[in-house]
């Protein structure tokens, strides 16, 4: 800390500077004069000490004038002076403290007991400053308070025992639109401000009621404003230790109809969405008269969300059947709308599948679909990619020829119980001819049957967290491998059901059976 000895004697101060650094007090100064202290200390890059050492006699001011002084400016007033003289009648000890020292040492001062004044003015200091910084702290605090109240839209108030509010900030004002003068009591105010009797009742029950200390309750209720306009204000209810009741308010009239324009939206959207769902569904295989070669069932287990799976079997000529399952990424309408249009381009009326410009009708070979459909799909128009198995039979010969872009391998299912997947597979649909589609071939005796799943069956999770995986397929497969192709596939919902419990699909879970029951003559 900073000392300053203020002496119109060289030799002294000289002397005493010299007692107070053998003390370990490194940071002295010293001026001849109290004009020259005060001086010193106006200028504005001073360093103000932390303790004056005054002489009382000296020309000019003197040390009784520059102690009057130092108290009467507010930069200088907390700054402890020692008044040091070779007078020690009692006129100038008065005169002294009248003038604001806190110490008296008479010349020369004894070396312990000038030290021991020094210290403990200077230990008086330290009080004075950290009280000082605190209270700048406090003031600081207040002043934030202030603004924060004064500024804020939200209103708080503070209600007392006797239901009389202590305090009311700004912001109830600009709330309610009502002067401070309604804020008296809790009762004027509940009945000023809310015009709802279920709204009365309930706030009035609060107040004398009042939640414990630490415990918050929270409601929204309808008030009229000063122009009688119907708005809606959410209060926090707290109450202090003391048990003063706070009252935390907030104007929520924007957020409540924004909430309820949202749940329109929202409710517009949902019932956008069944219907789009009900659409999706619509287009499901349904029943063909054309032969009785051929049975064919299926099961679609939806999601919550609308999906892109999409599947169908329908006749290709005279002698063909074709089917197909295909799964677009993600979910929602805009996977739905692909899956749509995939949908309407495989339309077996198309020139997409069929062929008659020899006159005949010659159905188009897989590869060659799935290649249409890549160049018609591109990832970079729809952002979107699907996963794709098509098949054409040959109902006369039970031979299919298929191609496989990236879905699940289907499985061919003897009666004997002999499980077989099929093995060509090739790239997504969409990526632009990335790499060229490969066409398989299989020839189904009486008595097979194809299976189709898409891979919304193995992916679901159980309530364990487990994935269904394939196994669970397969052993379905071989239990019912003699059976309709129609118990085959209600077998394997079951199953799948079971598996889940209360838990429903993340994706589309759709299941295709075609079952070849003999070749058509």
């Amino acid at each position: 800390m900073r000392l300053c000895i203020v002496d119109d004697s060289e030799s002294f101060r000289i002397y005493l500077e010299s007692l107070l650094r053998q003390a370990g007090h490194d940071d002295v100064v010293s001026h001849a004069s109290a004009e020259e202290f005060l001086a010193a200390c106006g200028r504005r890059d001073a360093r103000l000490p932390d303790l004056v050492l005054m002489d009382c006699i000296m020309p000019g001011l003197g040390g009784l004038g520059g102690t009057r002084r130092m108290k009467a400016d507010p930069a200088l007033a907390d700054i402890p002076v020692i008044m040091i003289t070779i007078s020690d009648d009692d006129e100038n000890l008065a005169a002294a403290f009248a003038a604001g020292a806190m110490d008296y040492l008479r010349k020369p001062p004894r070396r312990p007991e000038l030290l021991s004044r020094v210290d403990s003015a200077l230990r008086l200091k330290q009080a004075i400053d950290g009280r000082k910084a605190r209270e700048r702290e406090l003031k600081a605090e207040k002043d934030c308070i202030a603004a924060i109240l004064e500024y804020s839209h939200d209103g708080i108030a503070v209600l007392g025992h006797d239901g009389r509010f202590t305090f009311v900030s700004p912001g109830m004002e600009r709330i309610f639109g009502l002067p401070a003068d309604t804020y008296t009591t809790a009762d004027r105010w509940i009945d000023t401000v809310f015009p709802d009797p279920a709204a009365r009742t309930d706030l009035s029950d609060i107040v004398a009621s009042r939640p414990a200390p630490g415990h918050v309750w929270r409601r929204l209720y309808p008030f009229a404003d000063k122009n009688g306009q119907r708005r809606t204000c959410q209060i926090h209810f707290s109450t202090m230790p003391g048990g003063d009741l706070i009252l935390n308010i907030e104007d929520v009239t924007l957020f409540t109809k924004q909430k309820e324009d949202l749940e329109k939206k929202h409710s517009r959207h949902q019932k956008d969405l069944e219907a789009a769902a009900e659409i999706q569904q619509s287009l499901l295989p349904r029943r063909f008269s054309m032969t009785d070669s051929l049975k064919f069932a299926w099961e679609f287990w939806p999601c919550e969300s609308i999906g892109g799976d999409i599947f169908n079997v329908f006749p290709l000529g005279p002698r063909h059947v074709g089917l197909y399952m295909l799964d677009v990424s993600g979910h929602g309408v805009a996977s739905s709308l692909v899956a749509l249009s995939v949908y309407n381009f495989m339309h077996y009326q198309r020139s997409t599948l069929i062929d008659r410009s020899e006159g005949r009708i010659d159905v188009v070979p897989p590869e060659t679909v799935l290649e249409r459909l890549d160049e018609e799909f591109p990832f970079q128009k729809f952002s979107k990619f699907f996963t794709m198995f098509y098949m054409a039979l040959d109902l006369a010969t039970g031979q299919g020829r298929y191609c496989n872009a990236g879905h699940p391998p289907p499985w061919r299912v003897t009666p004997a119980g002999d499980i077989l997947a099929l093995p060509v597979r090739g790239t997504i649909v969409g990526l632009g001819g990335f790499q060229p589609y490969r066409a398989g071939e299989v020839t189904l005796a009486p008595g097979d049957k194809l299976i189709l799943v898409s891979d919304g069956l193995a992916d679901t999770l159980g309530p364990d967290g487990l994935f269904y995986g394939e196994e669970r397929t397969l052993a379905v497969l071989r239990d019912k491998a003699g059976s309709p192709v129609g118990e085959v596939l209600a077998a394997m919902r079951t199953e799948a059901a079971a598996f889940c419990g209360h838990t429903p699909p993340r994706d589309d879970v759709s299941l295709l059976g075609v079952e070849f029951v003999r070749q058509k003559a």
